[in-house]
């Protein structure tokens, strides 16, 4: 069908400032000197990719010519997630939290759902963290990181420290308790367990300056003396769990105090209840007694001072750390449970096509301003509509595990599709405006299925059904279904002139009205 027969070669070129129109003329011009068929002049469109550097914000600008708009399914383009809030004040205790964000999202825009979803002051700031084995292995302090290397199984926790102390220095307290072993033959040890807390640090730093951050960052988990039954049921079971799941952290008592009965011993009253250590965050085993009239200095570019409090019975029995252990899962799944059927519209789905969202780690750019490949920010935007525009669907998701089909129901437009709003080359004054004449409807999962198809036939005024041999009428009313994966629209009449007035229906053959077989790609591959 190509009536080029020999291809000149083409090279594309940046906008480098240039107007749009310049650029997407050049474009279409060097596309039309290669591919020139009836294909390319009634099915081709252009859309504009925007392509934004995070780092010396290089804007570069292209046009590429499209066959089909493949639009994502808003319900495919976010994710839920819950993250557990914790004060650093002792004025709240811990509150989950479930947020909706953009799969493709990064750290800033977690950060940005969760401050809103826990009413976050103007004068605090959030510190996100992954939890794993009662301690906080790595912090997500970097805007840019992309969410998708969350996993739905991991644990986040977000603590509200005061914006004011960006720069201060923080303490993260870390829990353990002594607990016998099954697989140390009943002998007992050093067990971590719950969330970690955090507090932020003042200058001037002493041993009492520790041990009263953390009674006060445990003041909501203090139970009054009625209630101390209760908690040595929550803890007695929160310690089976422990039993099985913790990290034997087992220290030589000789180094640093003595063990008496397996009961630590000292002089003052907070001391009979806990004991504050310094560890390393790099070797944890290795830690020292802080000692509550001596100086304790912060030292290490990250700024943060890790410590961890030994607890004692009477210390337990004071504390109500149930929800210290109970921390949610980003996502959890239930087995065997039908989700209700998602609905969106079809301007919803082109929305999500538009939208910004920063690329891939895969997919990283290469900028020709910092000679580096980036993590840029892409947006596409429609600049060229051609007679007859093909939608697709993407009704398969994909992820690390699994492969789903999408049974989201999209209403979408039949006699009246205009998109004008999302046309960025406005010179073209004429609304852009389809009605759609055929749909092709895929039934089945990701191992096989069944396709068929709904066409309107121009002279019997009328929609038929082709499923395979079997072809009968159909009411316009029941052609919305969730089946539906590729929509066929054509320029509505009023809008099918060229700039002479010149009627171009001519060109473009009629669709319907007669047998034949509907054919149809295999999924997600049109």
């Amino acid at each position: 069908l190509n009536r080029v027969k020999t291809k000149p070669y083409s090279e594309a070129k940046d906008s480098d400032g240039r107007p749009d129109e310049e650029v997407a003329d050049e474009y279409w011009g060097n596309h039309l000197a290669r591919n020139d068929s009836i294909i390319v002049d009634i099915c081709q469109g252009q859309y504009r990719s925007t392509l934004v550097c995070p780092i010396c914000k290089k804007v570069s600008v292209t046009f590429d010519p499209f066959m089909y708009l493949s639009l994502p399914l808003p319900s495919t383009t976010m994710r839920t997630m819950t993250i557990t809030v914790f004060s650093t004040d002792g004025t709240t205790g811990p509150s989950p939290y479930t947020v909706s964000v953009p799969k493709s999202g990064d750290t800033r825009t977690l950060i940005n759902a969760l401050s809103n979803a826990c009413s976050l002051r103007d004068d605090e700031r959030l510190l996100v963290a992954e939890v794993y084995n009662s301690s906080l292995i790595r912090y997500l302090d970097e805007p840019s990181e992309v969410i998708s290397l969350i996993r739905d199984g991991d644990r986040l926790v977000a603590y509200r420290l005061p914006k004011d102390s960006e720069d201060a220095p923080i303490v993260v307290f870390r829990n353990q308790r002594m607990e016998s072993s099954i697989s140390s033959f009943g002998r007992k040890s050093w067990k971590s367990f719950g969330t970690p807390l955090v507090s932020s640090l003042p200058d001037a730093v002493t041993g009492s300056t520790i041990c009263n951050l953390f009674l006060k960052v445990m003041t909501p988990f203090r139970v009054s003396n009625d209630d101390v039954s209760d908690a040595d049921q929550t803890i007695g079971e929160s310690s089976l769990v422990n039993e099985t799941a913790g990290i034997d952290m087992s220290i030589d008592a000789s180094e640093h105090t003595s063990l008496k009965n397996n009961t630590l011993e000292d002089e003052t009253g907070t001391e009979d209840a806990m004991q504050f250590f310094l560890i390393n965050e790099r070797f944890p085993d290795q830690r020292m007694k802080i000692e509550m009239d001596q100086p304790v200095t912060v030292t290490g570019l990250q700024k943060r001072l890790h410590v961890v409090v030994c607890w004692q019975d009477n210390g337990l029995e004071q504390y109500n750390l149930g929800s210290l252990d109970s921390l949610p899962e980003i996502y959890k799944a239930v087995l065997f449970s039908r989700r209700p059927q998602d609905t969106c519209s079809l301007y919803a789905c082109l929305e999500a096509f538009i939208k910004e969202e920063p690329l891939g780690p895969e997919d990283m750019w290469y900028c020709p301003g910092c000679k580096e490949h980036r993590q840029a920010s892409k947006k596409l935007d429609l600049w060229r509509l051609p007679e007859i525009l093909i939608i697709h669907l993407k009704r398969f998701s994909y992820s690390r595990y699994t492969k789903n089909k999408l049974e989201t129901f999209v209403d979408f437009p039949i006699h009246d599709l205009d998109l004008s709003k999302y046309i960025g080359h406005r010179c073209q004054q004429i609304p852009h405006n389809y009605r759609l004449y055929a749909i092709s409807n895929h039934y089945g999962s990701m191992g096989g299925g069944h396709y068929t198809a709904y066409v309107y036939d121009e002279g019997k005024k009328g929609w038929y059904d082709f499923d395979d041999r079997h072809v009968g009428p159909i009411t316009e009313d029941s052609i919305k279904t969730s089946a539906a994966y590729v929509l066929f629209y054509r320029r509505t009449q009023e809008d099918r002139l060229d700039t002479t007035g010149t009627d171009i229906d001519s060109d473009i053959p009629t669709y319907g009205g007669g047998g034949g077989e509907i054919l149809s790609p295999a999924p997600d591959s049109v």
